[in-house]
């Protein structure tokens, strides 16, 4: 018990220490949007040690006072700053009586007249929570350490078996020291007072108040949705840039009326004017094959005389024709046709380029041996294509 109170002491002044430091990186201060109903709920588990103040009690040392506490909370926050909860606390008391009290169990060895006594308790009650840290430094919803101050009043009972219990209004007030670990789950480190009538232990001399101090370690987890939004500040309206428009679109208009009082100007100066003939020479061409025997691919000058004419309407147009070169695939093999057909469209350029002084841009060579059959039969097969 002695190692806990310890931790406790230590895990206090971490959290101040650290909550000085976080200090400098201030939240965004309110007005906030209240959540709705359903919102900001959490739940907080946790457990410790704790220890009674009675009349008798100072007789036992202080780690023999030491008792197990259990916390479990539901709650709600309302705002960044603002909370309640219900939260049942208690388990075990173990303190000193007189031979008056209820709870008595063995007598204290070296203390005449004074007994030990354990008794079970639990104080269910509600709180008003204050998140300083939000309150004072801003809200963030990212704060790794807050400091919660509380207040709150319930129903507390003490009772042992086959005894009759003492019910009393009890009053509690603490600190919770919240450590953020998810955005779900936080690390609490509770401290807190019970007061209560002094009967509360089973004995009463008339002193009025006893306490019941509290220290728990635990954890909370916080339902969807957790953070809390600010209220969206009204927009006023600025019509400056919607009258600016209105001016450049007036300014369009006035301008697209000028340009079509123009166009129409120079519409009827066009039909004004006496008709003019426009003589335009196109030069049409059709494709041209020229065949050749099997396994050929000479020209001949009758050939020639074709391809010559041909020449002369290739160079009038300016357009850029393909030579095809293709060879039957009933005879020979793919290379050999493969060659064929290169050898009869090269011998078409050579030709047309050489002989009839056609540009070599115009023309483009295209070699499709036996894969491309221009026409039904393998003599017409055999064939270099201008087109």
């Amino acid at each position: 018990m002695k190692k806990f109170l310890t931790l406790v002491l230590l895990f206090t002044a971490v959290v101040s220490f650290a909550q000085q430091a976080e200090t400098k990186n201030e939240g965004m201060r309110g007005p906030y949007l209240t959540n709705g109903f359903f919102d900001n709920w959490f739940v907080s588990a946790g457990g410790g040690v704790q220890i009674y103040n009675g009349e008798y009690d100072n007789r036992l040392t202080f780690g023999g006072r030491l008792s197990p506490a259990l916390d479990l909370s539901l709650g709600k926050w309302i705002t960044p700053s603002v909370g309640v909860r219900v939260q049942y606390s208690g388990l075990r008391v173990i303190g000193a009586v007189s031979s008056l009290g209820r709870y008595k169990e063995e007598a204290l060895v070296g203390c005449p007249g004074c007994y030990l006594e354990r008794f079970n308790m639990f104080n269910l009650h509600g709180d008003f929570l204050w998140n300083v840290s939000n309150a004072i430094g801003g809200y963030r919803a990212d704060r790794l350490l807050e400091f919660i101050p509380f207040v709150g009043v319930g129903y507390a009972r003490s009772w042992k078996t086959d005894i009759s219990p003492v019910k009393e209004v009890g009053f509690t007030g603490g600190l919770i020291n919240k450590v953020r670990l998810t955005p779900a789950i936080d690390l609490n480190l509770e401290l807190k007072v019970l007061l209560v009538n002094d009967r509360f232990d089973g004995f009463e001399n008339g002193e009025g108040i006893e306490e019941l101090t509290t220290a728990t370690i635990g954890f909370t987890y916080n339902f969807p949705k957790r953070t809390f939004d600010r209220p969206e500040k009204p927009i006023i309206p600025d019509y400056t840039p919607y009258n600016s428009k209105i001016s450049d679109l007036e300014k369009q208009i006035a301008d697209a009326d000028a340009r079509a009082k123009r166009l129409a100007d120079d519409l009827n100066a066009e039909k004004n004017k006496k008709p003019q003939t426009i003589i335009k020479v196109e030069y049409l061409t059709f494709p041209m094959a020229v065949f050749f025997p099997i396994n050929v691919s000479i020209l001949t000058d009758k050939d020639l005389i074709n391809i010559g004419g041909f020449a002369e309407m290739i160079k009038k147009s300016g357009n850029k024709f393909k030579i095809l070169g293709s060879a039957d695939k009933e005879t020979g093999n793919k290379k050999i046709n493969m060659r064929l057909s290169q050898e009869r469209a090269t011998h078409v350029y050579e030709a047309l380029v050489n002989k009839f002084g056609v540009n070599p841009g115009q023309l483009e060579i295209i070699a499709k041996g036996d894969e491309n059959e221009p026409f039904g039969k393998p003599i017409l097969n055999r064939v270099a294509i201008l087109d």
